[in-house]
């Protein structure tokens, strides 16, 4: 599932969740409840299983493929929502965010994963709660700062990037918990050169089908 809240080249694509038309993210809310809805059902799956061997089944030995939601703009997206829901109603920022932290939190037993890209890592209260930062398992820092990195890491675990280094735009710092990326390093992203929206339209569409 691919969302985006500010109707951009991602929203052109196939199969993308988007704002309503009246410009409320009701959509979006929704999409995020049928993934969360999907987490427990396919959890369940995996207790039943479990129960069956006496052992963990994990959901690749289960046959599960990997599911993932990716979030753009994460900040724009919460401005959207109300603070305060009107009533008989859950649409608000609180049901958003009930829903990011239960998907970060218990999506990775049953192979569900969250992407959510943010501007600007801030401690501002429309950045990423430090709570999410870190349940989740893969950082990127794209076109690095220390003092923004600073924000997603430890800071010894940044020892080793000091100078004055410029980096440039595909330039990025890396680290993920599985065990071998568990210390922050020096990433590459390639340039591509052709055009990437109509590809990544094409694949989606190949997807769906």
């Amino acid at each position: 599932v691919i969302i985006d809240p500010k109707q951009a080249e991602l929203s052109r694509l196939p199969h993308t969740i988007t704002l309503d038309n009246n410009g409320e993210a009701t959509s979006i809310l929704d999409a995020l409840k049928a993934y969360a809805d999907t987490i427990k059902q396919r959890q369940k799956i995996l207790n039943d299983l479990s129960e069956q061997k006496g052992d963990a089944v994990k959901w690749w030995d289960a046959g599960m493929h990997p599911s993932f939601i990716f979030l753009d703009e994460y900040v724009a997206c919460r401005s959207i929502l109300p603070k305060k829901a009107s009533k008989d109603s859950d649409y608000c920022l609180d049901t958003f965010d009930s829903l990011i932290k239960r998907i970060v939190t218990t999506g990775a037993s049953a192979g569900c994963y969250i992407i959510i890209s943010i501007a600007e890592a801030s401690v501002q209260e429309g950045g990423l709660p430090a709570m999410l930062r870190s349940a989740m398992s893969t950082k990127i820092l794209f076109r690095p700062t220390r003092a923004e990195g600073m924000l997603m890491w430890d800071a010894e675990k940044l020892d080793n990037f000091v100078g004055d280094r410029v980096y440039q735009p595909g330039d990025a710092w890396f680290s993920s918990t599985d065990g071998i990326h568990d210390a922050v390093s020096f990433v590459h992203f390639p340039h591509m050169d052709f055009p990437v929206y109509r590809e990544l339209g094409r694949l989606l569409g190949e997807y769906y089908d």
